[in-house]
C-alpha cells in the first residue's frame, strides 16, 4: 500500500515527466487482480493488502494525456468488470468497484481545475504536452458514465454513485444530464420497480446545478426544470415516507437555485433569446400552478399529521419569488392559519412555516397575523379570568396562539416597534401561566423578541439583488439560475439595532426578569415545582436573548494557575459594541444572576434536591454568565454543517474558491461574524473560578441527571479559558484519595470529569504537576469500590490516555542562537524571568520522577489487582523519554515483569524494554558526499 502511495504522488506531481507506457499493462493487471472478483469457481478472496482506491485512482488520472493508451486500458478494465457492476451481483467487491469510480472522477476534476487555474499552484506544474484536452475530458466521461449509471441502482452504495454522477456532470453536463432525466421520467410511473424512482431521485440534488445553469456548452437542462418540478409533485405522498423525503430534498435543491418568476413576457420584449431560452421562458408560466399545488399538498400533510420535512423546501420557495407569487403564498398561508388549531404533533411544523414567511415579508405578515393573534390570546385570558393561570392541563387554543405569537416576534426588530404595547400586554397577561407547553412558548417568545431587537443578522438571502418585477429588458432571471455572484457585488444588508429597539429590549428585560428573580428570592421554598420551573425557564430564555447586551463582570485575574512570565490570555479583547447607545439595565445583569441563581442553587440542592428539572435549568443559567455573549458553539457548529452540506451540492468544483451562490456566500460571512463573537479570549478571573468550582460541586451530585448537565457546562467553560482546569485538580485528587467513607456518586462524578468530552480531556493536559497527582489516583481509586460501572470508567480513561497522550516537554529550553535572535528583535529577559523558566523546568523534572516512582510502587504493590498493574504499566510505558534519566527502579521493574505470570503485563514489559533500547541508541552521524563519490563505491 505504501509503495502505491509513493507511485501515486510521484505521478501526480510529475505529470508528463515520466513515461509510464511500458508498465501500463502490468499496472492495470495488478489493479484488476486486487479487486478480488469471484471469477469462475474461485470465490472472492479477502485480501488484507487491498490498495487504497484514492491512491490508485490518482495514479491513473495522472497518467492520462498526450494521446497515451492509459484511457484505452481504463476502458478495457471497465469492460472486464462490467457484469460485476450490475446490482444483482452482490458482494463486498462492489464496494471497491463503485468506490473506484468515485475516486477516479474526484482527482480528474481536481486536475482539470488545477490545469485551468489562472495562477497555477507551484506544486502542480504538468508538462505542457500532457495537459488535458477537451477531447480527453469527453473520452474520460464516456469511458465511465455507463458504469456510474449502473451504480445508481445499487442501493447499498447510492451515495458514492450519486457523488460520482455529480462530478461527471460538472465535466460534461450534456453527456450526463439527459440520460439521467430520461431514466427518471420513465421510472415515475413504473409500477413493477418503484424503487428505481427513489434511487434516481437520490442522485438528482448533486446535479441540479448542472441542470438549471446556463453554460456555453450546455443550456438545454433548463427545459427540464418545470417539467421535473410538476412531475414529482404527486410524489409528496404521506403514505411513502422515503419517496416524500427525496422529493422534498430535490425540490429544496431546485428552489435554492431557481427564483420562481414568470418570465413568459420576456419573449415579447427581448430579441436576443435563443430557441431554448424562449421555451424556458414559456415554461415558467407553470410556476403559479406549482406553488398552488405544492402548498395544497403541504397543508394536506399537516392536516393529517404527517408533515416531517417540508420547512427547507418552503423556505426556498418563499425567498426566491417575485411579489406576485409571494402575495399568493402569503394569502394561502394566512388563510390556512386563520381560525385553525393544531395538535402538538404538527404544531412545530406549522411554526416552521410561519418562521419562514415572517423573514421574507415581515411588515405584511405582522399586519395580518400579529393583532389577530394577540386579540385571541387576550380574549381567552379575559374570559377565563385567573383560572387558566394555575391550570396544569392548559388550553389547547391558548397554547397554539402562544406558539404562533412566539414565531411572529422573530420578525425584524424595527418592524416590531409599532406593536410594542400589544406585545407587552400579551407578556403581562401570560407570564405566570404554569402549563408547561404554554410557558415554554411564552419563554421562547421572550428570547426571539430580544434577539430580533438586539442581534446583528442579514436580512436578505435572495439569489439575486436584481429587481424581479422589471419588464426583463435589462435582466432575465433564467440566465441567473444557479449562477454564482461576484463576491465584491454582494451588497449584503444587515439589521443593526436602533436606539428605539435597544430601549424596547431594555424595558422588556427590566420589566420581567427582575420580577422573576425577586419572586424566587422571596418565595423559592414556598413555590411548587411547576411554578419554580416556569420562573427559571423564563429567566433562562430572557438571559439567552439579552446577555449579548450585558458587559462582562469585572474581577481580579487568577494568577497562580501556572508559573509563567506572559499572560494566560490575549491582550486583545474582541468585544466591540454594535449598539448606537449603551443598553441600560437596573444593574449588571450578569452579577445579579450570579448572586441570585448561585444562592438559589445552594437552596435547591439543600432543600429540594429531588427537583432535578429546576436545578438543571438553574445550572444552565449559571453556566451562561462567564462565556455567553449572544452566540454558542452549538449555533456555530449547526451553521457550519449547513454550509458544508450546501457547498457539497452547489459548489462549482472547477471554479475559484470565491465563486459561490449568493445565499451561501452570505452564510459564510455570517459564520465568520459569529466565530469572531464566540472566541472572545478573555482571561480567567475570580468570578469565573467561583462558577467553575460550583459547577464542579454539582458535577459530583448524587443525582445522575444533575451530574451530567453540570459536567457538560463545566467542560464548555474550562475549554474556553486556558489552564482553568488547574482550579479543580486538587479537589479531584482529594476526592479520589479519601480514606474515610466513600461516596460512590462523588467518585463517579470525578471520573466522568476525568473522562471529559470530545473537546476536553483533563489527564493529557500539559501539566506535570496535574499528572503527578491524578494518574496514580485513577489507579488507586478502584480500591474504594467494587462497582462495575466505576471500573468500566477507569478502563475508558486509561484507554483514552493511551490513545491521546503525547509526551509533553520536560525541559523547555531554547538554543543560544535563537535566544540571541529574539534578543535582537525584542527586549532581553530579566534575571527573575529566567529564574522562573529554570524553576518551571525543575518542577517538571521533579514531578516526572515522582510520577514514575509512584507508578513503580503501584506495580510492586501485591495488594493491587493485575488489572491495576496493567494500567500502571501502560502509563509508565507512555512516559519513557530521553531528556531526563529514567529512574533505575522503573527499569528494574520492567526487566522483572518480562517473566511475569500475566501475559498482558509481559507484553507491556517487552514494549517498555524495546523502547528503552531504542532510546539508548546513539545518534546517527551523517557524512555529506557527492554523487560521484557515492556511485564510485
Amino acid at each position: 500500500m505504501y509503495l502505491i502511495n509513493l507511485f501515486s504522488n510521484l505521478a501526480w506531481y510529475n505529470i508528463g515527466y515520466i513515461d509510464w507506457e511500458p508498465w501500463l499493462a502490468q499496472i492495470f493487471t495488478r489493479i484488476l487482480n486486487r479487486f478480488s472478483l469471484p471469477v469462475g469457481k474461485n470465490p472472492a478472496s479477502r485480501d488484507d493488502c487491498l490498495y487504497m482506491m484514492s491512491d490508485v485512482a490518482q495514479w491513473l488520472v495522472a497518467m492520462i494525456g498526450n494521446g497515451g493508451s492509459c484511457l484505452q486500458y481504463l476502458r478495457d478494465l471497465f469492460t472486464a468488470t462490467k457484469t460485476f457492476y450490475h446490482p444483482s451481483n452482490t458482494g463486498e467487491f462492489q464496494q471497491y468497484l463503485i468506490e473506484f469510480i468515485l475516486k477516479l472522477v474526484e482527482p480528474f476534476v481536481e486536475r482539470v481545475r488545477l490545469e485551468r487555474k489562472i495562477r497555477p499552484h507551484w506544486t502542480f506544474v504538468p508538462h505542457e504536452s500532457h495537459r488535458l484536452t477537451e477531447q480527453d475530458i469527453t473520452d474520460f466521461v464516456n469511458c465511465i458514465k455507463d458504469y456510474a449509471f449502473m451504480s445508481i441502482f445499487n442501493e447499498d452504495y447510492i451515495e458514492d454513485a450519486a457523488k460520482a454522477c455529480q462530478y461527471l456532470s460538472i465535466l460534461r453536463s450534456e453527456l450526463i444530464v439527459p440520460p439521467i432525466m430520461k431514466k427518471l421520467f420513465l421510472s415515475i410511473d413504473n409500477i413493477t420497480e418503484p424503487g428505481r424512482f427513489t434511487l434516481i431521485m437520490k442522485c438528482l440534488p448533486g446535479i441540479i446545478c448542472q441542470i438549471v445553469r446556463q453554460t456555453s456548452n450546455y443550456s438545454e437542462g433548463q427545459t427540464y426544470v418545470l417539467t421535473l418540478m410538476m412531475s414529482i409533485l404527486p410524489c409528496i405522498d404521506s403514505n411513502d415516507f422515503e419517496k416524500k423525503a427525496v422529493t422534498l430534498e430535490v425540490l429544496d435543491a431546485i428552489l435554492k437555485l431557481v427564483p420562481c418568476i414568470d418570465c413568459s413576457s420576456a419573449i415579447h420584449t427581448r430579441n436576443d433569446l435563443t430557441e431554448i431560452e424562449k421555451r424556458v421562458c414559456l415554461s415558467t408560466t407553470q410556476f403559479e400552478d406549482f406553488i398552488t399545488d405544492f402548498l395544497n399538498r403541504i397543508f394536506q400533510m399537516i392536516s393529517i399529521r404527517s408533515a416531517e420535512m417540508f420547512d427547507d423546501a418552503v423556505a426556498n420557495d418563499v425567498f426566491n419569488e417575485d411579489d406576485k407569487f409571494i402575495q399568493i403564498i402569503h394569502q394561502k398561508i394566512i388563510k390556512f392559519l386563520t381560525g385553525s388549531l393544531f395538535s402538538p404533533k404538527v404544531r412545530k411544523f406549522v411554526a416552521g412555516l410561519v418562521r419562514v414567511i415572517i423573514k421574507v415579508n415581515p411588515i405584511e405578515i405582522l399586519k395580518y397575523l400579529l393583532p389577530q393573534t394577540c386579540e385571541h390570546i387576550e380574549n381567552i385570558m379575559n374570559n377565563s379570568q385567573t383560572a387558566i393561570l394555575m391550570d396544569h392541563k392548559g388550553d389547547i387554543e391558548l397554547t397554539w396562539h402562544l406558539v404562533l405569537f412566539s414565531e411572529l416576534v422573530r420578525a425584524r426588530g424595527d418592524t416590531l416597534l409599532i406593536y410594542k404595547q400589544m406585545i407587552m400586554s400579551v407578556f403581562h397577561q401570560c407570564i405566570r401561566i404554569v402549563h408547561k407547553d404554554s410557558y415554554e412558548a411564552i419563554a421562547k417568545a421572550a428570547k426571539h423578541l430580544l434577539k430580533s431587537l438586539s442581534d446583528l443578522y442579514s436580512i436578505d438571502d435572495q439569489l439575486s439583488l436584481e429587481n424581479m418585477d422589471e419588464s426583463f429588458v435589462d435582466y432575465l432571471p433564467i440566465r441567473a439560475w444557479g449562477q454564482h455572484v461576484d463576491f465584491d457585488q454582494l451588497q449584503v444588508q444587515y439589521h443593526f439595532p436602533t436606539m428605539d429597539e435597544i430601549d424596547f429590549a431594555c424595558e422588556f428585560v427590566n420589566t420581567f426578569i427582575y420580577a422573576e428573580l425577586q419572586l424566587l428570592n422571596e418565595k423559592c421554598l414556598n413555590l411548587s415545582k411547576e411554578e419554580r420551573l416556569r420562573s427559571l425557564t423564563l429567566i433562562h430564555y430572557i438571559a439567552v436573548g439579552c446577555l449579548r447586551m450585558v458587559s462582562r463582570i469585572e474581577s481580579n485575574q487568577v494568577t497562580d494557575l501556572v508559573p509563567t512570565v506572559v499572560p494566560y490570555g490575549s491582550k486583545y479583547r474582541f468585544r466591540y459594541s454594535i449598539y448606537s447607545k449603551e443598553p441600560k439595565f437596573r444593574d449588571n445583569l450578569r452579577m445579579r444572576l450570579l448572586i441570585d441563581i448561585g444562592n438559589l442553587l445552594d437552596i435547591l440542592v439543600e432543600n429540594h434536591c429531588d427537583d432535578v428539572a429546576s436545578i438543571n435549568t438553574a445550572i444552565n443559567i449559571y453556566a451562561l454568565l462567564p462565556i455567553y455573549y449572544g452566540i454558542s458553539q452549538y449555533d456555530v457548529n449547526k451553521l457550519c454543517q449547513y454550509i458544508g452540506l450546501n457547498e457539497a451540492l452547489f459548489k462549482y468544483k472547477l471554479g475559484d474558491k470565491r465563486q459561490n451562490l449568493r445565499f451561501l456566500t452570505i452564510k459564510q460571512i455570517t459564520i465568520q461574524i459569529k466565530k469572531f463573537e464566540l472566541y472572545h479570549f478573555e482571561t480567567f478571573t475570580e468570578i469565573d473560578k467561583q462558577i467553575v468550582l460550583k459547577l464542579f460541586k454539582l458535577s459530583i451530585n448524587r443525582y445522575s441527571d444533575i451530574r451530567s448537565n453540570a459536567q457538560i457546562n463545566f467542560f464548555t467553560i474550562v475549554n474556553d479559558y486556558f489552564f482553568s482546569y488547574q482550579v479543580i485538580v486538587d479537589h479531584i485528587y482529594a476526592m479520589l484519595n479519601r480514606s474515610d467513607k466513600v461516596d460512590h456518586d462523588q467518585i463517579k462524578g470525578c471520573l466522568y470529569i476525568l473522562l471529559g468530552d470530545n473537546y476536553f480531556f483533563l489527564p493529557t493536559q500539559p501539566s506535570w504537576t496535574m499528572m503527578e497527582k491524578l494518574w496514580p489516583s485513577i489507579i488507586v481509586c478502584i480500591n474504594h469500590t467494587n462497582k462495575l460501572s466505576i471500573k468500566t470508567l477507569i478502563d475508558e480513561i486509561s484507554t483514552r490516555i493511551s490513545e491521546e497522550f503525547h509526551m509533553h516537554a520536560l525541559i523547555e529550553d531554547i538554543n543560544e542562537m535563537s535566544m540571541r535572535a529574539a534578543t535582537n528583535l525584542w527586549d532581553q529577559l530579566k534575571p527573575n524571568e529566567m529564574e522562573t523558566c529554570k524553576e518551571r523546568n525543575q518542577n517538571n523534572i521533579q514531578s516526572y520522577n515522582n510520577l514514575m516512582e509512584t507508578l513503580n510502587l503501584l506495580l510492586n504493590d501485591d495488594k493491587l489487582t493485575w488489572g491495576q498493574h496493567q494500567i500502571s504499566m501502560s502509563l509508565m510505558c507512555l512516559l519513557l523519554q530521553k531528556r531526563v534519566p529514567i529512574p533505575l527502579s522503573c527499569i528494574r521493574t520492567l526487566v522483572d515483569f518480562i517473566v511475569h505470570d500475566n501475559i498482558e503485563l509481559r507484553k507491556y514489559a517487552v514494549i517498555g524494554m524495546t523502547a528503552l533500547c531504542r532510546l539508548q541508541k546513539p545518534p546517527r552521524v551523517y557524512v555529506e558526499k557527492s554523487l560521484d563519490e557515492i556511485l564510485r563505491h
